[in-house]
């Protein structure tokens, strides 16, 4: 048990509060305030002249996937066929990569990771700490949303097989098949069940599982979408077939706000720190935060590791201000609307009683890329900011 004393304290859903402090007991917050009472028996930190923040989040990720440093042993695709979502990311998390490490002494303290883009559907992901004393610890959510891709990625992997998709069209189309048969699955699962032949097993696709969980609600999908025209697309297909979609990138949302903003479809705005490598990015700029934000927008913003650092996090949201965001939409940016995107609002992203004890201290301002974390907790535990990440296992 300890407690922060004398910190500025940004709960982020709240407004900031002066000289306050935050009480941890069991790896959550017991109480924060201007008044908060601290049994005598608990550690005191004083923070004065700092600023406390939740831990930042990253809503897509591939941290523990591709291992940096190690791309050659990547396992984010599985890349034998368009329709794989029976695989599951947390069963090739490596929990000892040092990007992780690295961005938790960075103030980024959880993330989504999920498998890439090479196909139309890629399979689950899961929502992570990114420091814990076991894996069992780490693991915040499992199985929180399903990867689709449209796009460059899957027709340009397919095409290049002689297999579909290999435009645009066929994506769309393996897409609705898959969907198709998800749902004459759960039929006739709905009449064997009904007919009670229990000597007879029905026989389970763990593929058309997941989908059916897609179709009932039980998870968003999570679909990469840069151009606008594959964001309609997958539109039409998430209203044909009736599930919870979220847009990873959107590099061109600002084209169709109104589209997104009259579905209320959330947003993972990023990698936008990198040259433009393909077509579809090429009219990729932070200010599309600036703008998604504007238009009233659930928006989060992603480093997409491998593709850029996870440590970084708080510098690209700098960036996004440097192009007209507010500071403080900044902030919900890389905290609570990326928890509310994955599922976990209720555990992460703000300063609230009851909730997980992620906290990081800030000497400096967090959007000032000078800044780094004075103090890092995840669940309460203190992250060494010292360690350096290849010397702890090689």
């Amino acid at each position: 048990m300890f407690a922060i004393v004398n910190a500025t304290v940004d709960p982020v859903t709240r407004p900031r509060i002066s000289r306050g402090s935050v009480l941890v007991r069991g790896g959550k917050i017991a109480a924060v305030g201007l008044s908060v009472k601290i049994p005598a028996k608990a550690k005191r930190i004083d923070a004065k002249g700092k600023l406390l923040t939740p831990g930042l989040i990253d809503a897509h990720c591939h941290a523990g996937l591709v291992e940096d440093g190690l791309p050659g042993d990547a396992d984010y695709n599985e890349k034998t066929d368009p329709v794989t979502p029976q695989v599951r990311a947390i069963d090739a998390f490596r929990p000892t990569d040092a990007a992780l490490l690295e961005a938790a002494q960075s103030g980024v303290t959880s993330a989504y990771v999920t498998p890439g883009s090479a196909n139309v559907i890629g399979g689950l992901g899961v929502m992570v700490k990114t420091v814990a004393s076991s894996l069992d610890a780490q693991i915040v959510k499992l199985d929180a949303g399903l990867k689709m891709a449209t796009g460059e990625n899957p027709k340009r992997v397919y095409g290049e097989l002689k297999k579909m998709p290999s435009t645009r069209m066929g994506t769309a189309a393996v897409m609705r098949k898959a969907l198709t048969d998800a749902q004459v699955y759960a039929a006739k699962k709905l009449a064997h069940r009904r007919k009670r032949r229990a000597k007879e097993p029905f026989e389970t696709d763990l593929g058309n599982e997941v989908l059916v969980d897609l179709l009932g609600g039980k998870f968003p999908a999570r679909c990469h979408a840069h151009r606008s025209t594959d964001m309609l697309t997958a539109i039409r297909i998430a209203e044909e077939f009736k599930f919870k979609l979220i847009f990873e990138h959107a590099t061109e949302c600002r084209d169709i706000l109104p589209e997104l903003v009259r579905r209320k479809i959330p947003v993972v705005i990023g990698p936008t720190f990198m040259v433009r490598t393909k077509i579809e990015v090429q009219r990729k700029s932070f200010e599309a935060v600036r703008d998604a934000v504007a238009a009233g927008l659930l928006v989060a913003i992603t480093a997409d590791t491998d593709v850029t650092p996870l440590r970084y996090l708080n510098v690209y949201a700098a960036l996004a201000i440097r192009e007209g965001l507010d500071s403080a939409d900044a902030m919900r940016a890389v905290t609570i609307n990326p928890a509310k995107i994955c599922g976990v609002a209720n555990r992460l992203g703000s300063i609230q009683r009851g909730k997980d004890a992620d906290l990081v201290l800030w000497a400096g301002d967090p959007f000032d890329a000078r800044s780094r974390p004075a103090a890092v907790s995840i669940g309460g535990e203190p992250v060494d900011l010292t360690i350096r990440p290849f010397g702890r296992w090689r």
